[in-house]
């Protein structure tokens, strides 16, 4: 192992309270019925504007997804950090990764700038060399692209990168990048998805992903 590239939201970082929070708002003031916050377990991971539309009914107009989407981002720009904080043992980790030679970096489907928010705000003690979200251009996960544009700006071979996520999106991004898979089972998707979808490992909490990285360190 020479890198590994983190999901952020239910793997880094609990956001679940705030992007609910943030588009049930949206969903209020567009008169459209909101949804419990455990909903939104499975309306992410493949970026905010399907979030937007997962939240909506199959025959809203593509028009109104769009302006919804738009609104989405300003509310959730502006309510940022309210109650997102990392999962237990996440910064005991990043402690014990920063005294190997393991590179890290981060790769959402959250928009890029709010991406780079959360990271400046929570893990700007911790030296992430390559920070990504999801920008015009570049097709979001599970395509690799993300992943091997990390593996080249490190340049490094996929398979010496593990990839840690919480999400059937996050193991296959893995599987198509050619890098080793480790699914976290305290995130927003059930442990039994991330086995279907070919996890590698499966942790439950940050000391079993310690020592993952450890027997690998070469």
């Amino acid at each position: 192992m020479k890198a590994i590239i983190f999901d952020l939201d239910g793997t880094l970082i609990n956001s679940l309270d705030d992007i609910a929070l943030s588009m049930n708002n949206v969903l209020k003031e567009f008169d459209y019925e909101e949804h419990k916050i455990e909903d939104y377990k499975y309306f992410v991971g493949d970026g905010a504007l399907v979030l937007v539309q997962n939240s909506l009914p199959k025959e809203t107009p593509s028009h109104l997804v769009k302006q919804m989407f738009k609104r989405f981002i300003e509310v959730y720009e502006t309510g940022v950090h309210h109650n997102t904080k990392p999962y237990e043992g996440i910064y005991d980790l990043l402690e014990k990764l920063q005294n190997t030679h393991v590179k890290l970096g981060i790769l959402s489907n959250k928009p890029h700038e709010i991406t780079k928010l959360y990271m400046n705000k929570l893990f700007s003690n911790y030296d992430f060399v390559e920070i990504h979200g999801q920008k015009d251009g570049v097709t979001k996960k599970p395509d690799p692209i993300g992943a091997l544009n990390i593996a080249k700006s490190l340049n490094l071979q996929p398979e010496k990168i593990y990839f840690v996520g919480d999400t059937s999106t996050d193991m296959k991004t893995a599987k198509n990048a050619n890098m080793k898979s480790i699914g976290v089972s305290w995130g927003f998707r059930p442990k039994e998805e991330l086995i279907e979808y070919g996890a590698d490992y499966i942790v439950e909490n940050c000391e079993e992903l310690w020592d993952i990285i450890e027997e690998n360190l070469n």
